[in-house]
């Protein structure tokens, strides 16, 4: 598979010796909220969405700097959130799940306290065997993500960062194809999160 081999390749990269004496490792964790489109539209007697509320996300991160400027990171990234139906006028609930993705990625400082992301990864939905999940989540879906952070002067002393995340898979389930279901779905998550880093071994802030 082409992400597969293209997940392979970048973590064959975070781990190849830079030359250096020694590169420095960072742990992160961001804290933060993310929006998600609609999973399923359809039209019965009349059309309904079936979209996650807006939801607490957390990523876990670890990151090496490669050369100046240059780093990769791994980072798992977990979204519990509830699900809703909107019909007509009314909103219903739907149940809940928890997206569990997982991505590597090679990050750019650019200026100003200012950095670029972009990964590539697979995520998973875990629920309950009810609604759109009754037959099961669909396995892994492939997952593209960019993120943009800034740093702040005082941020870079006290560990602290701002970060907009953006990725994009697209979705389908077994009960969705049962149901006539023939593409899947381009899903679209928007995070904005906050961040702390810390320097591995050397108690040293890290932006």
């Amino acid at each position: 598979m082409r992400v597969g081999r293209a997940v392979a390749l970048v973590s064959l990269f975070a781990v190849w010796p830079s030359g250096q004496a020694a590169a420095q490792v960072s742990f992160h964790v961001s804290l933060g909220a993310r929006y998600t489109t609609t999973l399923v539209h359809d039209s019965i007697v009349q059309p309904f969405d079936l979209r996650p509320a807006i939801a607490p996300a957390l990523l876990v991160i670890v990151r090496e700097e490669m050369k100046p400027g240059w780093s990769v990171d791994g980072t798992i990234d977990v979204t519990p959130s509830s699900l809703r139906r909107h019909e007509g006028s009314g909103t219903f609930d739907a149940g809940s799940f928890t997206a569990l993705a997982f991505t590597v990625g090679v990050r750019r400082e650019i200026t100003g306290g200012l950095s670029a992301r972009a990964g590539i990864g697979a995520l998973k939905y875990a629920a309950a065997q009810t609604g759109v999940f009754r037959e099961g989540s669909g396995g892994l879906f492939p997952l593209g993500t960019v993120a943009a952070t800034y740093t702040p002067r005082f941020g870079a002393q006290r560990r602290l960062a701002f970060e907009a995340r953006y990725d994009l898979h697209r979705f389908i389930t077994p009960a969705m194809q049962t149901e006539g279901f023939e593409h899947a779905r381009p899903v679209h998550r928007v995070a904005l999160l906050v961040r702390l880093g810390w320097a591995a071994g050397k108690g040293q802030p890290t932006p």
